[in-house]
């Protein structure tokens, strides 16, 4: 109604109303008409801009110009072709048909009497006859040869009602088919943690358990190093005087020394009583304290007695001292610490691993390379530059290492593996393999590591696609297209009822398909 009033305002000859999206009060055709007669009531020639369908439709039965946007009645006229005679305000009645008679003589005003009336209404015999006439040529039979065309007509309609009901009603199929495998593998890293105390599987974080325990080694080896060494002692005799009047005892061991040049010592060999009176002598067979040529002294060389006897004798040696001798020895050399402690080290190295796996625990694993070794001790028996054929070492060293709980891993990898299956894909279960990679790294008592899960799953077959992909086929395009669009662990198997009709239904609601999942897992594992 407003848009109605609105246009009744308006003094322009061509009205376009536009539309705004989504309203839609003139989808009616009684309200386009209303329209419509304001338009032809005020001369105008009216127009809708609008995109909604249900109006472009009322519009055009009623003939109003539809236009889809404003740019395109720009620079346009326009004009409507109503369906029903326009309107003439001043002869409202002039496009209404003609009224019957009695009602003309009535509103002309020309009827006098009830008797006229009667006369220029039909009459009951006349209005009796024309049902009569109406009855007998609804009654009249038709021409025969338009009832056999009418009859070989139906019998052609239900002939082609049965041969469709027969083609494609009629027939159903069961089309059965074994699934194939197909190898699947997936490898992810782990991180094992002795820190942490609780997983978190989507991380890839796992607690560890942090072992240590203690090995002792011991190695020997030979000396590299060599040098003069002394290897015997010098022996001489001496001759010692009383310089009293009394008997001097001289003990064995009494030490004399020469009394120029370097000293060098000696010491006699056994006991010995000096008689008075003054002047008395006495030999007594002496031995230089050090090896080595150094003890071989001259004549007359050995003059000094230590000790309280030096006032009571005195002493020389009246010949030569001999049989000092030095020779070339090995010593040890710091290389053949160095040498002998990495010989051993490393041999401790090779037993950390096998120390450590008495202290596992079940479903627990240890990387080899997250085994670390520290040495505690390590005592040589010889002092560098000593004389020595052999060098003996005695290594402790302390050897550490984390160990993964490998179920919580394979856990882990487990549900990996069953992430990368495709969808509606079955996972194998005795077809699923583990490994772990050795090449771990180890940072501060952390362990990385990667784990590789292995697998074959059933392939996913989707009933609805294998209906669609083989509807009308014959058996042998049926299971070519089958075999190429899946991988299948055997030809299919088809049953098709009635079995004379050949070829596979044309509505696929009409196949039946059996997926033998379980059959596809048992028959790979059984080959």
């Amino acid at each position: 109604e407003a848009v109605r009033r609105q246009i009744a305002r308006m003094d322009a000859d061509q009205v376009a109303v536009v539309l705004p999206p989504g309203w839609g009060e003139l989808n009616s055709l009684a309200r386009l008409r209303l329209l419509q007669r304001q338009a032809q009531f005020s001369n105008q020639e009216l127009a809708l801009v609008t995109q909604d369908m249900e109006i472009r439709r009322a519009a055009q039965q009623v003939g109003i110009p539809v236009y889809s946007s404003e740019a395109a009645i720009m620079g346009r006229r326009w004009r409507m072709t109503p369906a029903l005679p326009p309107v003439d305000p001043r002869r409202p009645a002039a496009g209404l048909p003609d009224p019957p008679p009695w009602r003309v003589h009535r509103l002309d005003g020309l009827s006098q009497s009830p008797a006229v009336d009667q006369a220029a209404r039909p009459s009951l015999h006349r209005s009796r006859q024309r049902r009569i006439r109406a009855g007998q040529a609804y009654r009249r039979p038709l021409p025969l040869w338009f009832q056999i065309a009418g009859y070989a007509l139906a019998g052609l309609f239900i002939l082609a009602l049965l041969a469709a009901f027969a083609y494609f009603v009629l027939p159903a199929a069961t089309v059965t088919v074994v699934p194939g495998q197909q190898e699947l593998e997936t490898t992810i890293q782990l991180t094992a943690n002795p820190f942490l105390e609780a997983p978190d599987p989507e991380a890839g974080l796992l607690p560890g358990r942090f072992m240590e325990t203690y090995i002792e080694l011991t190695g020997t080896t030979r000396t590299s190093g060599s040098q003069q060494a002394a290897t015997e002692r010098a022996q001489g005799q001496v001759v010692f005087t009383n310089q009293t009047n009394r008997t001097v005892r001289i003990p064995a061991g009494t030490i004399v020394s020469t009394s120029t040049g370097n000293r060098i010592d000696f010491r006699t060999l056994n006991e010995v009583e000096i008689p008075g009176p003054v002047g008395a002598q006495a030999t007594v067979a002496v031995e230089a304290l050090e090896p080595g040529s150094q003890g071989n002294v001259r004549a007359n060389t050995i003059t000094t007695v230590s000790g309280a006897l030096r006032t009571q004798v005195r002493v020389t040696n009246p010949a030569a001292t001999s049989g000092g001798q030095s020779a070339l020895v090995s010593v040890v050399r710091q290389e053949d610490k160095d040498r002998l402690l990495e010989e051993v080290y490393a041999k401790a190295q090779e037993q950390a691993y096998e120390a450590l796996l008495p202290e596992l625990r079940e479903d627990e694993w240890l990387p080899p390379n997250a085994v670390q070794t520290f040495i505690i001790a390590q005592f040589f028996d010889h002092f560098n530059d000593e004389p020595a054929e052999e060098l003996n070492l005695t290594l402790r060293v302390l050897v550490q290492g984390v160990a993964v709980d490998e179920a919580a891993a394979r856990e882990v990898a487990l549900q990996a593996l069953e992430e990368a299956v495709p969808e509606r894909g079955k996972l194998v279960a005795d077809s699923i393999q583990f490994l772990v990679d050795p090449n771990v790294t180890v940072n501060e008592r952390v362990v990385t590591f990667n784990v590789t899960a292995r697998g074959k799953y059933v392939i996913p077959i989707d009933s609805r696609e294998l209906r669609a992909a083989i509807t009308g086929m014959t058996f042998e395009e049926a299971s070519t297209a089958l075999q190429e669009r899946w991988l299948l662990a055997r030809p299919p198997e088809f049953y098709l009822d009635p079995d004379w009709f050949g070829t596979l239904p044309q509505i696929p609601s009409r196949i039946q398909v059996r997926v033998q999942f379980d059959e596809a897992a048992r028959a790979e594992n059984g080959e």
